[in-house]
């Protein structure tokens, strides 16, 4: 890792620290639990590679990291899609089918990637990308029938599910990067990349996480008609 790396990753974990901060404040946790668990968890991985570069800087605890939050983005997903399709039952009909369809899809092709081997090449090569597919495709899956289907969606949920669908597109692109023969040439670059992507993505959800959230407009009090004829009005017949 060089310096210019390192100083990004230190950034990276202050403006995540931001948002875990503004989730708790304005208490955003309460409309998705597993994407809060989720930030938490990724800034304490954050701070025991920060603090003990020696122990955690590894290829073994980033692929034990990497396993963990696969689980937890298929639950923030599942969370995600139940919070807001669940007073729909048509929406959730169809949400219901493409859930099963994308996750026995992602099932299968973890299971044909799966050769027994420990080997960190092989999992940043063939295992990671496609778990890291799975849930780009449960992502946009639910996105794109919230767009479908009109439904109304948090503010904070939206962005949050707008700006992770493009990051996790590029982190797949640079996992596979990593895990070929192009990590040899363009290694730095990809992980550059990464981290810039990272940078932005949370930087979103900072902004997202401390936005206020704005009171519904109340529509205009309607008073019935009085019944009372006013004075010098005709009475009608």
């Amino acid at each position: 890792m060089t310096a210019v790396q390192m100083w990004i990753g230190h950034v990276g974990t202050g403006v995540l620290a931001v948002v875990l901060a503004g989730v708790l404040a304005r208490r955003r946790y309460r409309i998705w639990y597993s994407f809060a668990v989720f930030l938490a968890i990724t800034l304490a991985s954050a701070l025991m590679i920060m603090a003990w570069p020696g122990r955690f800087y590894t290829h073994e605890f980033w692929r034990a990291k990497e396993t963990a939050f696969s689980v937890l983005r298929f639950a923030t997903a599942l969370e995600l899609a139940y919070r807001v399709f669940r007073s729909f039952p048509g929406a959730t009909a169809t949400l219901r089918w493409t859930m099963l369809f994308v996750l026995i899809a992602t099932l299968g092709a973890v299971i044909a990637a799966s050769t027994g081997s420990t080997d960190y090449r092989a999992f940043l090569a063939e295992m990671q990308p496609r778990v890291l597919y799975g849930s780009i495709w449960l992502f946009t899956a639910i996105a794109a029938l919230i767009l479908w289907y009109r439904l109304p969606v948090d503010p904070f949920q939206k962005a949050v599910l707008l700006s992770y669908v493009p990051f996790l597109l590029i982190f797949t692109v640079t996992v596979n990067a990593m895990g070929s023969r192009i990590s040899e040439r363009f290694g730095d670059t990809m992980r550059y990349l990464y981290q810039v992507a990272y940078l932005v993505v949370i930087v979103c959800w900072a902004l997202a996480a401390w936005r206020r959230a704005e009171a519904p407009a109340r529509p205009p009090e309607m008073r019935p008609p009085s019944l009372r004829p006013r004075i010098g009005e005709p009475l009608s017949a």
